[in-house]
């Protein structure tokens, strides 16, 4: 399902609106094809009319779009999920569906269908929400599509804080419960018959308390961090008994959720603190979520996971040298339960040099290594994974515009491995090792408004079963005709070789492209193009083909 909401509509300028206007493009096309040597990919003539028109009624956008070709005829209006939020001043509303974030382990991005407020006069705010998390599905007694099945999710999610953007402190929560009667006993039995659920389809109950800050002092030093406790109940209606909370928390709790022998608690909490002034800093995060962490009011999360990660940056040389890199270790089986325990080491770096301001190199390097060590169970060597996973790009460039005359020469060239290091050697078949580089140049006419270019390219992607590969020339030119550029010329060809299965082959293509704008509102066009796959020894996995396809097309602006 594709959901859009409104943006939020500020009341105040509501009579400088305009009351309707429509956006957007009407396309329509006709597509040529044949195909010679393999089977075709497509029909030999088609047409496709399309459109995605956009409604504005006093700010407020309606996207719409079609689609009719002679394989297809749909309507589409992709704003099936409505919402609105009208702001007056320092009072903003809420209603239909609204996707709100409060705090990173509480409400964060969920959408609800629902109302709310927000209210933020000076330094204060405050906010809440309630209504519907998720509707309930039912199984298909035929099919079992929908497995499993899902209650519906109710709930309210609230926040209060005070401060400014650089310092502040932020309480939230978030309390929803699953509609046991959203359900029916008969769609119940009628799916465990199709075998498409099980009985682990239970009523659930959550309350989540987050709490959020941040301080910074000395005018560039920071700390920061947010917190969340999540209570979850997986069965509303168990009837074991749960002992092991202190009666006075007992108590209080029991006012907010259904608490029973399936009641579980869970932490998640994230902290940084640093140093940043223009382009220069320095910050040390660290994360932690227990195993099991969830919140009702989000959609996911990684759990059963902790990471120390160093943050540095800088700008040197009048911003010539700019640097920014991430150093890093992450561990799971928190609790020491899992048979293995596994250590990535994470390390990444960009650098941009602008040595004038014609020429400039950007590098990159990252590496992530993975390693298990054994847990609560000792494991052979032979299961344990070992892998280490590099990448290094450097992309040189030069550039020049004149007022006749542009020059543009790019060359990049990108390396990545992946090798497993384990002691059993299980994983190598999937070892791998790419080199992908291009050198491109194109020079502008400027007064001409005529542009060539240039690229060679080269890939090649080693594996256990083989290597793949090409290299070769691609050449463009483009040429605009008109005081205004108004008649458009386009040709493309290219020359490759290529390496799949161990058998080499040529690849040709080439392809014009002309194109008219008349007015503000029409746009005419027309396309061909041509590829080829030749071979030097046919075989039944490398086959001689050719592909020729021809487009004609209309566009009216609205």
């Amino acid at each position: 399902m594709v959901s859009l909401a409104a943006r939020g509509q500020d009341l105040a300028a509501l009579p400088q609106q305009k009351p309707f206007t429509v956006t957007g493009a009407v396309d329509v096309r006709t597509i040529f094809y044949q195909a010679r040597g393999i089977s075709a990919r497509r029909q030999p003539f088609s047409y496709v009319l399309s459109g995605s028109p956009t409604l504005n009624i006093y700010g407020l956008a309606v996207p719409l779009s079609f689609t009719l070709s002679e394989q297809d005829r749909q309507f589409r209006q992709p704003f099936n999920q409505f919402g609105l939020s009208p702001t007056y001043k320092w009072v903003t509303l809420h209603g239909g569906y609204r996707n709100l974030t409060y705090s990173p382990f509480t409400l964060a991005g969920h959408t609800v269908l629902g109302a709310g407020l927000e209210l933020t006069p000076g330094k204060f705010r405050f906010g809440f929400i309630t209504g519907r998390l998720s509707r309930a599905t039912t199984v298909d007694p035929v099919s079992g599509a929908l497995a499993p099945f899902s209650f519906s999710r109710r709930g309210v999610a609230g926040h209060i804080g005070v401060g400014s953007e650089k310092s502040f402190v932020d309480l939230s929560f978030v309390r929803a419960h699953d509609d046991s009667s959203s359900v029916s006993r008969a769609t119940r039995q009628e799916a465990a018959k199709t075998g498409a659920v099980n009985n682990a389809v239970l009523p659930a109950e959550n309350v989540v308390l987050g709490l959020s800050g941040k301080l910074t002092f000395a005018k560039n030093w920071l700390v920061e961090g947010d917190g969340g406790l999540s209570v979850y109940t997986r069965n509303q209606g168990s009837k074991l008994q749960v002992d092991a909370l202190p009666a006075a928390v007992s108590n209080s709790l029991g006012k907010l959720i259904t608490l029973n022998g399936s009641t579980e608690t869970y932490t998640a909490w994230q902290a940084a603190a640093g140093y940043q002034k223009n382009s220069t800093g320095l910050k040390v995060r660290y994360r932690r979520v227990a195993p099991g962490y969830q919140s009702m009011g989000a959609y996911y999360f990684q759990d059963d996971v902790e990471n120390l990660t160093l943050v540095p940056s800088f700008a040197l040389f009048k911003q010539h040298l700019r640097f920014n890199g991430s150093l890093g270790v992450q561990q799971d089986n928190l609790r020491r339960q899992k048979q293995l325990t596994s250590r990535r080491f994470i390390a990444s770096a960009t650098a941009t040099i602008d040595f004038t301001e014609r020429l400039g190199v950007d590098v990159g390097y990252s590496n992530f290594s993975t390693d298990q060590q054994p847990g609560a169970v000792q494991v052979s060597d032979t299961f344990r994974l070992a892998q280490t996973q590099q990448s290094v790009s450097v992309a040189p460039r030069y550039t020049y515009a004149g007022e006749t005359w542009g020059h543009t020469v790019l060359l990049s060239v990108d390396r990545a491995t992946l090798r497993d290091q384990g002691p059993g050697g299980l994983g190598r078949l999937g070892d791998f090792t790419s080199l992908n580089a291009f050198l491109t140049y194109q020079l502008t006419w400027v007064p001409r408004r005529f542009t060539v270019g240039a690229t060679y390219n080269f890939t090649r992607l080693e594996l256990a079963q083989g290597n793949d590969g090409n290299r070769g020339l691609q050449l463009t030119a483009d040429q605009s005709f008109g005081p205004k550029g108004d008649f458009r010329v386009g040709l493309r060809g290219s020359w490759l070789r290529g390496l799949r299965v161990g058998q080499e082959s040529k690849l040709l293509g080439g392809g014009l492209r002309l194109s008219y704008r008349a007015g503000k509102h029409h746009t005419f066009r027309t396309d061909v193009a041509f590829t080829g796959n030749y071979p030097d020894s046919e075989t039944p996995q490398l086959r001689r083909y050719s592909e020729s396809r021809g487009e004609v097309g209309y566009t009216f602006s609205l």
